[in-house]
């Protein structure tokens, strides 16, 4: 008998575990809070039909699951994705520094990228970076050790220099994780480099060719509909019924209204948002307690239009002893326009920020960018978009990555996706695929065992 699993939440995590159910023959349904798919990675258009991302997404070539579903979906990744072979660092209080980021795809740039430019960061400096090397080459499990330890207790273990932690260090964390260098988990940094060492030849850095609306998330829509699935958007979890004589769910309630029921349930909701919804007879036990002690990093998103364009390169650049870690010009590839730049920039780490109106936000932003674009000062904003988002992933605070849970629980009929749960690729839309497609191995597994 063909097996129904509800999935509530559309994102990347839930929209992948659904695809791997309905290939295997699964009756599948899935409920999305928002009216558009997507989650935190989804882009809408708004009143005026431009697309609003909910924050600055890049794509790392190491991502295989992602490539390989876009591809499954007749997405090809060389038409979605545009790649660069270079980022750029800059700093107000000093020089700039744009290094190639693969040896393999641009050797010299590379190369002499990493000779030169001593401005930047010196030539102890560069040697200091020797031992990020040697940690990355351990395989994850072995990572797990540096879980307990921050990002700036090992780089004074390791004797790095204080250069190296402003310039590089600092803004790297604030920009892929929005937190500091002094409460980010080192296995987590250290697990970066760990995928970039073993998979060098697809490391570059990549954006989208367009909105993720269009290039991602209604082509897998469809492939869903098209394999029988069923797909509400605008309907939010709102309870889970569960029985504890059969330790076994017995339902999702959806806006306090309507009771669904199927054999199998999968939450593929942000850890914050299902940790609330957790029955009260699960909420003491070791596994889900654990979920609601799981510490949130908050992220504000700035998207700027301007009159003119004020930034002469599309990478990914990012900025030192800012409030404002990184930044992309999305005017030339992802929304070409003959008009003037269009910035999407993330203020990180973002608490004290929350609280700010609009109109102060994008002040912050426009200074911070002035200071290292002057074409900046002297152009006019035309349009601008601040998005808030207070909770918007797993802080990778120390410990906080070997407790995230794995996607079959103690309940044998419920599952979890989604990049909080445990997979190498920790808070991205990486970990969002990887995690879908444990959770559905992990379903898939159960009723083996259970037949």
């Amino acid at each position: 008998m063909t097996r129904q699993v509800a999935i509530v939440g559309g994102g990347l995590a839930g929209l992948t575990c659904a695809k791997s159910l309905v290939d295997a023959g699964y009756r599948v349904s899935i409920y999305e809070g928002l009216p558009f798919l997507g989650g935190r990675a989804s882009t809408y258009r708004d009143q005026d039909g431009d697309w609003i991302e909910q924050g600055l997404h890049l794509f790392l070539g190491t991502y295989s699951e992602f490539k390989k579903l876009m591809q499954e979906i007749g997405q090809f990744p060389e038409e979605v994705l545009f790649w660069m072979s270079e980022v750029r660092l800059q700093d107000p209080e000093g020089p700039d520094a744009v290094y190639g980021s693969n040896p393999f795809i641009a050797p010299i740039k590379t190369i002499l990228g990493f000779l030169g430019q001593n401005d930047y960061l010196g030539l102890g400096d560069k040697l200091s970076l020797l031992p990020l090397a040697a940690p990355g080459l351990k395989g994850m499990k072995g990572l797990e050790e540096y879980d307990q330890m921050t990002v700036h207790e090992w780089w004074a273990r390791c004797g790095g220099t204080q250069a190296v932690l402003k310039r590089f260090l600092q803004p790297f964390c604030r920009a892929i994780q929005f937190t500091e260098v002094d409460e980010f988990s080192a296995y987590n940094f250290l697990g970066w480099l760990h995928h970039v060492t073993y998979d060098l030849p697809h490391s570059l850095l990549g954006g989208y060719r367009g909105a993720r609306d269009e290039l991602i998330f209604a082509p897998l829509g469809r492939y869903l509909i098209h394999h029988g699935a069923t797909i509400q958007t605008g309907v939010k979890l709102t309870r889970i019924d569960y029985d504890p004589s059969s330790n076994l769910v017995t339902g999702f309630h959806l806006d306090n209204t309507r009771q669904i029921q199927a054999d199998l349930y999968v939450c593929a909701l942000p850890g914050w948002n299902f940790a609330p919804l957790i029955p009260p007879p699960l909420q003491s036990t070791e596994f889900f307690s654990r979920i609601a002690k799981l510490p949130t990093a908050p992220a504000i998103s700035v998207q700027l239009w301007f009159d003119r364009r004020v930034v002469d390169t599309d990478d990914f650049t990012l900025i030192a002893h800012s409030q404002l870690p990184v930044y992309q010009d999305q005017a030339t590839n992802a929304y070409p326009t003959s008009g003037g730049s269009r910035i999407s920039a993330t203020i990180s780490p973002a608490e004290q920020y929350l609280s700010w109106g609009d109109e102060e936000l994008v002040a912050l932003a426009r200074d911070n960018l002035s200071a290292v674009e002057p074409k900046i000062k002297t152009a006019r904003i035309v349009k601008s978009v601040v998005l808030r988002h207070p909770q918007h992933l797993v802080k990778p605070a120390p410990g906080a990555m070997t407790s995230r849970p794995t996607q079959a629980t103690p309940v044998p009929n419920l599952f979890l996706a989604g990049d909080w749960t445990q997979q190498d690729y920790f808070g991205s839309q990486e970990g969002a695929v990887r995690s879908g497609r444990a959770c559905a191995a992990a379903i898939l597994q159960s009723n083996e065992l259970n037949r």
